[in-house]
């Protein structure tokens, strides 16, 4: 994932260096505005998962949910799976602690479906806007439909998961075995095994049975929902403002939301060069020179994506998702090892191993 990671970042040094010219010829002030949006912006997109974890009875801290969230991003670019990634690397931090990773997933997909429902709205009004003015153009309206068919998806399994886990089960059976088949196809020796689906689609259910009870608490992750999306937009206000370019609101809301369609519908990692493309094209669509479309852009995806993105690979080692040297350890000790040789095996950090 490192080896990927840089990848990235050898790929696309060029926009980069675009982006640090870019910032420099700007006004720093509402430059580092638009950075604090973005951090207030993480902080709302953590009470929206531990709020959804919530609903499922999953017991989550803001201080362990916030690195986590920005590993989540980091995790989702170098290992692109449409967003299955960022879920796995909340399952398997709820395994470590003992926490139901079914559970966890069913935590995720309510978050998801809540952000999507109400990035819906949003997109509507810009859609609308675009159509209005004539400016909408066929690859805007195909990736909304893309957009819209995976919120329906998602909605979908959500609520197979309570009412029809039958359905639910046979879904999932017949996933593996698709998946099964490109496996051999490529000749893989690793197979996808079904014995865990009957026993996870009753667990799902049973996390999800009292969701719908629950209208508060859903109420509470709309709204923290729609209120990250109003951020977002704050944020790229700002950018507009730090480059001295007017900018109608109806004309930011309809360049936000195209590129956030194109981040999630994308065909690379997060949307990468799409999304940057979609919002250049939708902004010059309604006035503004390219040269200051282009300027924005590129500074308005650093502060929300690449500055997040190296924040999360900074952060991925501290959320002990992959490092189990605590784990060795307590398995040496109880094999009765030298203590001398656990400290020349392992290189012990935060632990004072002679206790």
């Amino acid at each position: 994932m490192i080896l990927l990671f840089f990848c990235i970042f050898a790929l696309r040094f060029a926009s980069l260096k675009e982006l640090f010219v870019s910032i420099k010829q700007s006004n720093l002030i509402f430059i580092f505005l638009a950075v604090l949006a973005q951090f207030f912006y993480f902080v709302a997109f953590t009470f929206t998962y531990k709020i959804a974890f919530r609903l499922v009875n999953i017991k989550q801290t803001f201080k362990r949910l916030f690195p986590l969230t920005f590993a989540y991003i980091f995790v989702n670019v170098v290992a692109p799976t449409g967003g299955a990634s960022g879920a796995a690397l909340f399952a398997t931090d709820a395994s470590r602690r003992k926490e139901s990773p079914i559970r966890t997933l069913a935590g995720v997909l309510i978050a998801n479906v809540a952000q999507f429902f109400t990035f819906g709205v949003i997109l509507c009004f810009g859609v609308f806007y675009l159509y209005s003015t004539r400016d909408l153009q066929a690859y805007q309206i195909i990736a909304t439909g893309l957009m819209v068919s995976l919120t329906l998806f998602l909605i979908t399994i959500f609520i197979l998961g309570i009412y029809k886990p039958s359905y639910l089960n046979v879904y999932l059976n017949w996933q593996t075995n698709v998946l099964n088949i490109f496996t051999k196809i490529l000749r893989l020796k690793k197979r996808f095994k079904d014995d865990w689906i009957e026993e996870g689609v009753i667990e799902f259910n049973n996390a999800s049975q009292n969701i719908t009870k629950q209208t508060k608490e859903i109420g509470k992750l709309i709204s923290c929902y729609f209120l990250v999306h109003v951020i977002n937009i704050l944020s790229l206000l700002f950018v507009f403002v730090a480059f001295n370019e007017h900018v109608s609101l109806w004309t930011l809301v309809s360049g936000f939301v195209m590129g956030v369609v194109f981040q999630i519908v994308g065909i690379t990692p997060y949307g990468i060069g799409l999304t940057e493309s979609a919002m250049t094209l939708t902004f010059t669509s309604q006035g503004i020179p390219a040269e200051i479309a282009i300027l924005i852009t590129l500074t308005y995806r650093g502060i929300t994506f690449w500055l997040p993105l190296l924040i999360g690979f900074i952060l991925l080692r501290k959320v002990h998702i992959f490092g189990l040297g605590d784990i060795s350890i307590v398995r040496l000790i109880n094999e009765n090892k030298h203590i001398t040789n656990i400290k020349k095996a392992i290189k012990v950090q935060f632990i004072d191993i002679e206790k």
